[in-house]
């Protein structure tokens, strides 16, 4: 095995699946354009944290519980609720006289904005079919034919080290452009955010119904 191209590729894989726009991404962009950088990087750190227990169960053991379509369209259901209370709290904000000086305790709080992180990963549990797609792009590069323990701990932790990665420098990167930002354009961005958050909470109500209506 080499180990050394088997770790940068797992990182480039697990820093690709975090940039897709999601509720977390969003999330991150809230915090770090109103300077509450340590919010922003505690969500990061809660989604992380959700992955990587899905990373878990996707090596060691797919969750049976997975197999049940029901369950999958509850978390769903759960993910829909989250997001149109997210949604309204980023339309509230938005009405507010100065956006680039938002100090709610929902941004501001370390605590909770860690808990919406991981609230808003650990409703996606389809996030182990994309670990077991990464181990299978492993397997066809030929860097490991066998992914014994120390092969699937060293590519949990790689993985989970690129979706970091991805996410803090997204808190890093908004919180320094959050400077060139006026805060007219502040509420436009503001707004488009509590748009996506919107459609995202349709699409997770529209899939879960459908799996429930057909079952």
């Amino acid at each position: 095995m080499d180990t050394f191209l088997f770790l940068i590729i797992t990182y480039v894989l697990g820093f690709l699946t975090a940039i897709p726009i999601g509720a977390t991404q969003i999330e991150i962009a809230k915090r770090s354009l109103n300077s509450h950088l340590r919010a922003a990087y505690m969500v990061a750190l809660g989604s992380v944290s959700s992955d990587a227990m899905y990373g878990f169960v996707a090596l060691f053991g797919v969750a049976p519980f997975l197999k049940n379509p029901t369950v999958v369209a509850v978390f769903g259901l759960v993910a829909t609720v989250i997001l149109w209370l997210l949604a309204f709290f980023t339309f509230r904000d938005g009405k507010k006289a100065n956006m680039l000086e938002l100090t709610h305790p929902t941004l501001k709080s370390k605590r909770l904005s860690y808990v919406t992180g991981f609230s808003l990963a650990v409703t996606n549990p389809m996030m182990i079919v994309w670990w077991l797609i990464g181990v299978k792009i492993i397997k066809d590069l030929g860097l490991v034919s066998d992914f014994d323990l120390n092969a699937s701990l060293m590519f949990l932790a790689a993985g989970t080290i690129g979706l970091a990665s991805y996410l803090f420098t997204l808190a890093n990167t908004l919180h320094w452009a959050k400077g060139f930002i006026s805060n007219q354009m502040m509420k436009k961005v503001n707004y488009g955010l509590g748009v996506i958050l919107v459609l995202l909470s349709f699409y997770f109500l529209a899939s879960s119904l459908k799996v429930l209506f057909h079952l």
